[in-house]
């Protein structure tokens, strides 16, 4: 059995434990950035945003997309090319109303720039137990207590919770940790949302790839994963009805 093939039944492996273990309603995502079109995978070819190619991923497909069919800033914000909008700031200020000023949207974009300077030309995406590429980040979307969990399992050996917060999503969950090699955790903000119709409850995170096997290894460890609370376990009965109403005993 050579590398390549071992690293597959890697990734399928680390896939269905933690969509089993987190109860994640879509698939982990493994994205890469790269100089070269990748062999066999399909071109996306719709004129799309970057939050809308992570939901496609999310629900099955494997592609790559060049910055070309990318409608909005996130090409920017991923290293893969100039932005289509003439004027930016005043895109982010009249247009979106993100911020409040030419000087915030510069601030913004300067900040994006310094986390994702020129990655590459294309992004691949694909469910992680599909992705026939070594990615460079895993992108999960799930709910605060399934982003928690994760957090949780990655700092199960160190007690270290070491991340970064950026916005917008594909600055926040693709650039920063391919980057830094940090986590990296974003909110989804507002324009991301509508474009990619994603849930309000739903937020998102970023995991650089070699700390996914850590993750996956701590899951029957910790109580972020399958392990019980011996302290829940024996003070849970006393200090809850049997409805589950939290009111105390007499």
């Amino acid at each position: 059995m050579d590398a390549q093939t071992d690293e597959m039944e890697e990734k399928v492996y680390f896939s269905a434990k933690l969509k089993n273990t987190l109860e994640l309603k879509g698939n982990p995502v493994a994205i890469s950035i790269i100089s070269e079109p990748p062999q066999g995978l399909k071109r996306y070819q719709r004129r799309v945003t970057i939050c809308m190619l992570i939901q496609s991923a999310r629900r099955g497909l494997s592609f790559y997309c060049s910055g070309e069919n990318i409608i909005c800033n996130g090409k920017v914000h991923v290293g893969i090319g100039n932005s289509p909008i003439w004027d930016l700031e005043d895109f982010l200020v009249r247009r979106e109303k993100i911020v409040g000023s030419k000087t915030a949207a510069r601030r913004m974009l300067d900040l994006a720039k310094v986390q994702a300077s020129e990655l590459g030309k294309y992004i691949i995406l694909s469910p992680l137990m599909k992705a026939n590429f070594h990615p460079d980040v895993v992108v999960f979307v799930g709910t605060p207590l399934q982003i928690s969990r994760i957090l949780f399992l990655d700092a199960f050996e160190t007690g270290e919770i070491n991340t970064l917060h950026r916005e917008p999503l594909c600055s926040g969950v693709i650039a920063t940790p391919i980057a830094t090699r940090q986590i990296g955790i974003s909110f989804l903000d507002m324009s991301c949302r509508s474009f990619g119709q994603y849930r309000p409850e739903e937020m998102a995170i970023g995991v650089p790839y070699h700390r996914i096997s850590k993750i996956v290894d701590n899951i029957d460890c910790s109580i972020a994963g399958t392990a019980k609370s011996s302290l829940l376990l024996r003070f849970l009965p006393r200090i809850m009805n049997s409805d589950g109403s939290g009111q105390s005993i007499s």
